[in-house]
């Protein structure tokens, strides 16, 4: 089995997590993305939770097969065999908590995972040091070190650490937030699968 194909799973986790947020909150006349989490469209309030639910159950599907094919695409490029296993299974178990939160909504005990989600923030880091060395990718280096850093920094304000968060805009910097820890991965998945093409 090509295994590189399961990159695929990386490039499908910002399509169903765009699909539940944006079809969610069109499905709820009166939602706010500005002051409301996301995870309300999967609450009991919302009109038709299982629409957001379900799409986060397949993000988090395609995160953990998404996962395995990172692991497998970044050994073979680099041969950094621990980084790249680190930077798949950090994708894997963020992939594992994104389910968890589908299977149980907010306010669930559960909803959060117990912040196994927090794995996902590493991502982007063990990429880079897996593929620190391989010639040709410096502008998908680049890309990752600054996800890096700019996540790190959301990951603050998102903490209450550093920033202005307040109730009232809480939406607005946790779709900050999942643009900066989401989309990138299906242009890491992308570029992973072109260079991994026989050439």
């Amino acid at each position: 089995m090509d295994r590189s194909k399961l990159l695929w799973g990386l490039i499908m986790v910002p399509v169903f997590y765009y699909v539940g947020l944006i079809g969610g909150g069109l499905l709820w006349p009166g939602y706010s993305h500005a002051s409301q989490y996301a995870s309300e469209l999967g609450s009991a309030a919302a009109p038709y939770p299982m629409f957001f639910n379900a799409n986060a159950i397949l993000c988090g599907l395609a995160a953990v097969v998404g996962g395995v094919g990172l692991a497998h695409a970044l050994t073979r490029l680099s041969g950094k065999r621990g980084w790249a296993w680190a930077a798949g299974i950090s994708i894997a178990l963020w992939g594992v908590a994104v389910i968890v939160a589908g299977l149980f909504p907010m306010p669930h005990d559960l909803h959060g995972a117990h912040g196994l989600g927090i794995a996902g923030q590493f991502t982007s880091l063990f990429a880079l040091l897996a593929l620190r060395k391989v010639d040709g990718l410096g502008p998908l280096k680049a890309f990752l070190a600054f996800i890096f850093v700019a996540s790190l920094v959301m990951f603050a304000i998102m903490m209450g650490i550093a920033g202005p968060l307040r109730r009232a805009n809480i939406g607005i910097w946790q779709r900050v937030n999942s643009a900066l820890g989401i989309p990138y991965l299906a242009v890491l998945g992308w570029v992973l699968l072109q260079r991994m093409r026989p050439r």
